[in-house]
């Protein structure tokens, strides 16, 4: 059975959320009213980023142990009532949400892009190997991928050309002594006043350029970062 690690338990053994793998086994033991309950599983990791080996395992394959979880509520009444229980924190890997499918490649990947939120949600969920090899289960927004970006996305993709231009002078000690900021839009302010409101750094893709005629505005703010 595939699942999911839902828990950063021991991220430097790669016991991390998100991570995929198999159940290899699991232990039991007898709870309050002498039934089995789930105590521990293993589960072999699928592409591990290294190799982990616990004494007495197989490689790549870790314990997930569980975890106590305690609900405190008080009644109509005015009791107060502590309900906990205990829960290996991994899911069944029949599927995943755009979110927790960041930094995966799938050779084969099937998906369902109608209720996507936006393009950004669609380029995660389209991470695959090959076209030839994704499927789309049904129909989707074209307005989504075809529409253009937002104001908002194109103005903080701009500002961030100008922020990759100010690291890599500041790297080369190219920039001048003024040139300094405590937060993020008084800095793309003092490089625009040395610069110039229209400069567009070279690398600046066509489609975001700014100039007279479509001017990039950023506003004195303070505590921005």
């Amino acid at each position: 059975m595939s699942v999911t690690i839902r828990n950063n338990s021991a991220t430097e053994l790669c016991i991390t959320k998100g991570q995929e793998g198999t159940i290899a086994g699991w232990q039991s033991i007898k709870g309050l009213h002498r039934k089995l309950v789930l105590d521990t599983i293993f589960v072999k990791l699928n592409n591990s980023p290294q190799l982990v080996k616990f004494n007495g395992l197989p490689e790549n394959v870790v314990l997930i142990i569980t975890f106590t979880i305690s609900i405190s509520f008080k009644l109509a009444s005015g009791w107060n009532i502590l309900i906990s229980r205990e829960q290996v924190k991994v899911l069944p890997n029949f599927a995943m949400t755009d979110y927790t499918f960041q930094c995966k490649i799938r050779p084969i990947n099937i998906v369902d892009l109608n209720n996507c939120s936006g393009h950004q949600s669609y380029y995660t969920c389209l991470s695959s190997a090959s076209a030839a090899n994704t499927i789309i289960i049904q129909g989707f927004d074209l307005k989504q991928i075809t529409a253009g970006a937002s104001g908002w996305l194109r103005q903080e993709f701009r500002e961030l050309e100008i922020l990759d231009e100010i690291t890599q002078l500041k790297y080369k000690s190219l920039l001048p002594k003024q040139m300094d900021g405590h937060w993020r839009n008084t800095l793309l302010i003092n490089f625009r006043e040395w610069k110039g409101l229209n400069y567009v750094p070279p690398k600046t893709h066509p489609v975001i350029q700014w100039n007279e005629k479509n001017p990039l505005d950023i506003f004195v703010l303070k505590n921005i970062s």
